[in-house]
């Protein structure tokens, strides 16, 4: 009769581990290439299981955890966020504008926008990707994006969810960023335009002289 109770017993106990697995979310196969920016991959990134980065009113960094403490401090601000489907324009910071196309639900393209017309922005910048019971976040750190200058990215969902291991659809996006910095570059005046163009001239003018001799 043992033989029988250890067998009735990992049965059930295999039973218990297919039932828990079941619907459960893991990191599969996630790395810091799967979302890039102008075409660099992302600094790092952190993936959390049962996290919804929208939560709450300013969203939600916890599922981050200490993961981007090495790469600056400060609070983390939201910048924008996409609940499924595409969208382009949209942002909750005025300097900034984001794109997002969510292609086939698992990968996809995305943009930044500096709509400012002479200040570049600096920031660490965290794109939050959720699908299934879990979400994963990419840190791009001092990222740079001069004025006037769009940065397009593509994105893609890596982590696998329920028994069967498959990948899961994109379910919602939400941006962060902090240590936000503007530099204002100076736009030159007419009379600086024209000494300028005298300046070149006269460039020139030595140049054939010598050129002459």
């Amino acid at each position: 009769m043992e033989p029988i109770a250890k067998k009735f017993a990992l049965a059930a106990s295999s039973m218990l581990l297919a039932a828990s697995a079941f619907g459960a979310t893991t990191i599969g196969n996630t790395s810091a290439d799967d979302v890039t920016l102008d075409a660099q991959s992302a600094d790092a990134f952190v993936f959390t299981s049962g996290w919804n980065p929208q939560a709450g009113l300013n969203g939600n960094t916890s599922g981050m955890g200490s993961t981007f403490n090495s790469y600056g401090s400060g609070d983390w601000t939201l910048l924008g966020k996409q609940e499924g489907g595409s969208s382009t324009g949209f942002s909750l910071y005025s300097g900034l504008n984001f794109s997002f196309d969510v292609g086939d639900g698992k990968t996809g393209t995305w943009t930044i926008a500096n709509t400012s017309a002479n200040q570049n922005v600096s920031l660490d910048l965290v794109l939050s990707l959720k699908a299934a019971n879990g979400a994963a976040a990419f840190l791009f750190d001092n990222q740079t994006i001069n004025a006037g200058q769009t940065l397009s990215g593509t994105w893609n969902i890596d982590w696998f969810t329920g028994n069967n291991q498959s990948t899961p659809g994109f379910s919602n996006l939400t941006i962060f960023g902090r240590e936000m910095d503007t530099i204002t570059t100076p736009v030159p005046e007419p009379g600086e335009y024209a000494m300028l163009l005298a300046g070149l001239g006269l460039i020139g003018f030595v140049a054939r002289r010598r050129k002459a001799l």
